[in-house]
């Protein structure tokens, strides 16, 4: 099938050299930011580069939105797309009315949309596997989500169809389990450099913590519950920390953990 991209960021690059590599034809990629399409189109077998959103005289007949949310306002109302090809957002948390309503707020039109979701974290000039990955699925019609859902086993063996809400769900707790991880690892980091120490030292620690986590074994221990139990200690803890912000979620995190006991 002949696919078109409309973005050149992360989810772009990885999603358009996989479906390539599954067999799919990568026909145009477009972005406001020119050399972001050129470094993009380096990597695929036979895509050009198109300059503008009318793409009605496109031979696509599926074209992936992979631009910031923040954009769709911008971008749908100028987007032209051939007669009947589909529509795919990948997005986590936009609204798939409020996408058609900018798209086409008089329902002139006869493209059919749909929300394609992987979640992974995903970055350009990085292999990512979407093998083991789930991929959410939304679609304005049961064929659309059959299309969605043949594009998704194409990369993954797990494909859900989700409703809005569902889907609103996945992606939060996809930031808990993911970036707010990574913003308490980089935390972690800071106060390993701050004694002059490297943050390898501590990868087997989280490792095995993610070993336990698979085995869904307790997240805390007896002696580490006792020690957060202990108030002279969790002070003496908070208090090497410098951020206001950190001490309060250090509180937040010890008080949570009680609480679960």
């Amino acid at each position: 099938m002949k696919i078109s991209f409309i973005g050149a960021g992360n989810a772009a690059w990885q999603l358009s050299r996989s479906f390539e590599n599954a067999g799919e034809t990568v026909m145009e990629v477009f972005s406001r930011h020119a050399t972001h399409a050129r470094d993009l189109v380096k990597y695929l077998y036979n895509a050009h580069i198109q300059e503008h959103l009318d793409f009605s005289e496109s031979s696509s007949s599926v074209f992936f939105l992979c631009i910031p949310e923040s954009a769709y306002a911008q971008v749908l109302p100028e987007l032209i797309l051939p007669k009947d090809a589909t529509l795919i957002l990948v997005t986590a948390h936009f609204s798939l009315n409020e996408a058609a309503d900018l798209y086409d707020p008089v329902r002139e039109n006869n493209n059919p949309i749909g929300i394609f979701y992987p979640v992974q974290y995903l970055q350009k000039g990085v292999n990512t596997s979407f093998d083991q990955c789930m991929i959410c699925i939304e679609g304005d019609s049961p064929t659309t989500e059959l299309l969605l859902s043949a594009f998704g086993k194409k990369l993954s063996k797990i494909v859900y169809a989700v409703s809005e809400e569902e889907r609103k769900k996945i992606h939060l707790a996809s930031l808990f389990a993911g970036d707010f991880t990574r913003l308490l690892w980089n935390q972690a980091e800071g106060l390993l450099k701050e004694i002059e120490l490297e943050s390898h030292l501590i990868q087997p620690l989280i490792r095995n913590h993610l070993a336990h986590l698979q085995q869904n074994f307790p997240y805390l221990n007896r002696a580490e519950r006792e020690f957060l139990s202990h108030p002279r200690y969790v002070r003496e803890l908070k208090d090497e920390l410098d951020s206001n912000e950190y001490k309060e979620l250090f509180e937040q995190f010890v008080k949570m953990i009680k609480k679960g006991e």
